[in-house]
């Protein structure tokens, strides 16, 4: 088939696969961002809106500092325009003020000959879990840490014999370590499943015993 006879079909085509092109971008699992030099939206697709929570005409009204919660966002744009590209992690702040980790693509495009700033990317829920998991398991290791040493202050265990008092307590009452242990660095005496638990099996230092009904 000769050129003359394909170019007319090709230019027919051509405002399909822009319509395509639109519906598809625009309802994508990935959240597109088209910006200024000037970090201010131009061009959000309807998956960004969703994710985010705003109106299409409310992000239009937004610029980047105002999505990307970090200090460093203005100083990440600017390396992304000298360089011409950049990839990446931040977070997003929803209009309901959760933060969501977003793993992004960002090129510079041509439209028109005006030169504009696409970024596109995925919010990593399972990574937003993740942390969210690993954040609570910190503090849990914190209080049961606090927990352990006042259990030593008190009653002259050593760590590990205070470690297994809690846990055991816990174990034997069906209550979760974490809970107890806060109750024991919280509460002014000392819980009565964590006494119970000592009268049962654990011995005190003789030189640092104190009352086990008592704090």
């Amino acid at each position: 088939m000769s050129d003359t006879q394909t170019a007319p079909r090709g230019l027919a085509l051509r405002p399909i696969q822009q319509f395509l092109l639109y519906d598809a971008i625009d309802t994508s699992p990935a959240l597109v961002f088209v910006a200024d030099d000037e970090m201010q939206y131009l061009a959000v697709n309807n998956t960004a809106c969703a994710v985010l929570g705003y109106a299409r005409e409310e992000l239009l009204s937004m610029r980047v500092p105002d999505v990307v919660v970090t200090a460093e966002a203005p100083s990440l744009y600017q390396r992304m325009m000298d360089d011409r590209s950049q990839q990446g992690d931040v977070e997003l702040l929803t209009k309901d003020g959760v933060q969501l980790p977003f793993i992004y693509e960002a090129a510079e495009v041509e439209v028109a000959g005006m030169q504009y700033w696409i970024s596109i990317g995925f919010v990593n829920s399972q990574l937003q879990e993740k942390v969210g998991q690993l954040e609570s398991a910190l503090l849990s290791r914190v209080v049961i840490e606090q927990a352990t040493g006042v259990l030593i202050g008190r009653y002259g265990l050593d760590a590990t014999a205070a470690f297994n008092v809690l846990r055991g307590a816990a174990r034997a009452n069906n209550l979760r370590i974490h809970d107890l242990a806060r109750r024991v660095v919280e509460e002014p005496d000392t819980p009565e499943e964590v006494i119970t638990r000592l009268q049962a099996g654990a011995r005190p230092n003789r030189s640092r015993r104190r009352r086990l009904g008592h704090a």
